[in-house]
């Protein structure tokens, strides 16, 4: 699945980009707000995605208990040295990935 295909019919919880979405989120193999390999998981709720004329509902899943701070840090650290976009702030990914860390960051205090 392309990208570009992918047209979202409906913002996910939480204001997740079904767009933005690795296939690894998609398929719960990922955390949908961290990106950190799933071991223990709590559902988050849908996405809905379109790609032409099928619409196809994916679950998204959460760390369990919650995603920590340290998680989120190293996700947004990890994608954005190795992505050229992040460096002139064009990324959505890497401004998901720290919005989810400032996420965190505030439900610790």
């Amino acid at each position: 699945m392309k990208r570009s295909e992918l047209v979202t019919a409906a913002p996910g919880p939480a204001g997740i980009d079904p767009a933005a979405l690795t296939r690894e989120q998609l398929l719960g193999w990922r955390c949908a707000l961290c990106g950190t390999l799933l071991t223990g998981d709590r559902p988050l709720g849908t996405v809905t995605v379109s790609q032409g004329p099928t619409l196809t509902t994916y679950p998204l899943w959460a760390c369990d208990p919650n995603c920590t701070t340290e998680h989120a840090w190293r996700a947004a650290i990890g994608h954005a040295a190795g992505c050229e976009a992040c460096r002139t702030g064009e990324c959505a990914t890497g401004q998901r990935l720290l919005d989810a860390y400032s996420t965190a960051f505030r439900g610790e205090r």
